[in-house]
């Protein structure tokens, strides 16, 4: 089924399923990088980006550069089930991390939790594919 987001008020985050390897071009040591991706809901717009971990100091930090590249803040943040941002997964009512919900507020947005087993996390997955290949 299409979804319709109006404007400025979606905005969807998601790591991407696969890794990047970073190289050292003086070491030549080898680093594992997670992709974390933002898509506007309207527009399809995206933003991406390389963390090196999965952890709640990456992922709130990976939000603010989105919002810093968009030039401002949905609405509504639409995330799936990640331990950094959600500490207690519930279809109803989940708990978010305390970090996590305060940028929400810092920023003046909804946090919007949205399982995987719906399927309907939208944006962010078909995004994160788009930028595997």
């Amino acid at each position: 089924m299409r979804q319709r987001h109006p404007a400025g008020e979606r905005l969807f985050v998601d790591y991407a399923g696969h890794t990047v390897d970073v190289v050292c071009s003086k070491t030549g040591e080898v680093r594992t990088a997670q992709i974390f991706v933002a898509t506007l809901g309207a527009s399809n717009y995206t933003y991406v980006e390389a963390s090196w971990t999965q952890s709640l100091p990456d992922w709130i930090s990976s939000h603010v550069r989105a919002f810093d590249f968009f030039g401002g803040v949905s609405a509504q943040v639409v995330s799936d089930n990640l331990k950094s941002g959600v500490t207690k997964a519930c279809s109803y009512d989940p708990a978010i991390n305390r970090t996590y919900g305060d940028m929400a507020s810092h920023y003046d947005t909804a946090l919007v939790h949205c399982p995987r087993t719906n399927g309907g996390q939208g944006l962010a997955p078909g995004a994160a594919k788009e930028t595997q290949r």
